[in-house]
């Protein structure tokens, strides 16, 4: 351990001269795997671990972590990965060398391979910390110059040759980096699922509930999807996690939220606002007890009507036990749409700008019984 150490230290620091010793050491590739490789490989397969199960990402507000058996699965995969990538480069490095005048030989490209990764593997650690990942990369650019210094000092092209041996090996490097590390990342991040045999990974909030995996695509029934279902379950007391990035396939601008009252009595109120070009939404959800007598509604004796005219329609009518609200303007193209559930939970979509009456329908749809239950707990 201590040799190694000392190796990775010598590398980083003077990378000249420990190319000089390296160049004269007859290293089995197996076993220099085993030493050197695995150990350094193992630095940011760890670290994928810890990043995402037990430190977690943040992501729309809310702590996220992945489970840990799925996330070991996949720096197991990452780790697995970079080993091979090394065996794979030092074939390239070893069919390169002829073509600049040097001599085949697999066991001195093998070094060139692992040695030249140590910057790269070192700087892994860096993984766990988002804002300090900019410095991993600076990790991976110092590897590209050993292998640039080490290339032509292990392989002995003629002198003539050895910057361009040294160019070409370095993109060649970049090449089979992109390779290899794309397919290691599709499977350690948590979006997506490259490798039938592997599990998507999903995400749990610091409360152990499931979450919308943190990619670009929503899952069904989560935030920004319009369908049947709750619009996601937010942890801790900041509510604003309650609306989605994404309302009829707009963004959200603005989200905020306020409590009034004493603690299980309390009225709370979210509004957003969703703006793309000309669409625009306004989301509106208060949770109280006394929301029905507040906004007129009246409670269970709420009468109902439909009127129709030539401008449009304004609507109210209770439908398995709650109460809808809806109007829409023909000449403006705006209306709204709203939902009492229980008497308790109040959600109001209004728009226009090319929004559509059932965009606006289906976005209410979304906060169902689940919000009802995460407004009643923070109340």
């Amino acid at each position: 351990m201590m040799a190694t150490l000392r190796r990775v230290a010598n590398l980083l620091i003077a990378p000249a001269a420990e190319w000089a010793i390296i160049d004269r050491e007859d290293s089995k590739p197996t076993r220099l795997a085993l030493t050197y490789v695995a150990p350094l490989a193992l630095i940011p397969a760890l670290a994928i671990v810890v990043a995402l199960s037990l430190l977690g990402v943040q992501a729309g507000g809310q702590l996220l972590r992945a489970p840990l058996l799925e996330v070991s699965i996949s720096a197991v995969v990452f780790f697995v990965l970079t080993i091979v990538g090394v065996f794979a480069f030092a074939g390239v490095v070893d069919w390169l060398a002829p073509r600049f005048g040097a001599p085949r030989n697999y066991r001195q490209a093998f070094k060139v391979s692992a040695y030249s990764i140590t910057a790269a593997m070192v700087a892994g650690i860096l993984a766990m910390a988002p804002a300090l990942q900019i410095f991993a990369l600076l990790g991976a650019t110092y590897s590209l110059y050993l292998l640039f210094l080490g290339a032509p000092r292990l392989m002995h092209p003629p002198e003539k040759s050895a910057i361009n041996f040294s160019i070409v090996t370095t993109l060649s490097a970049v090449l089979v980096a992109l390779v290899v590390g794309l397919a290691a990342m599709l499977v350690a991040a948590p979006t997506g699922n490259p490798f039938p045999g592997f599990p998507r990974i999903a995400l749990f909030n610091a409360s152990g509930e499931s979450a919308p995996a943190a990619s670009g695509q929503a899952a069904p029934g989560a935030p920004g999807r319009l369908g049947p279902g709750a619009a996601g379950v937010v942890s801790g007391s900041d509510l604003r996690g309650a609306a989605p990035q994404q309302l009829a396939g707009i963004n959200r601008v603005s989200a905020g939220f306020e409590r009034q009252g004493l603690q299980g009595s309390r009225t709370i109120r979210l509004e957003a606002e969703y703006r793309g070009g000309p669409k625009h939404l306004s989301l509106q959800i208060v949770y109280s007890p006394s929301i029905a007598q507040a906004i007129g509604f009246g409670g269970p004796a709420t009468s109902e009507y439909e009127r129709e005219t030539a401008e449009g329609y304004s609507r109210r009518v209770r439908i398995d036990g709650a109460i809808i609200v809806s109007d829409w303007d023909s000449a403006s193209q705006t209306g709204s749409y709203a939902r009492l559930a229980e008497d308790r939970l109040y959600v109001r979509v209004s728009g226009g700008g090319g929004i559509s009456a059932d965009e606006m329908k289906a976005a209410v749809e979304l906060f169902g019984r689940e919000t009802l239950a995460q407004f009643a707990a923070e109340s």
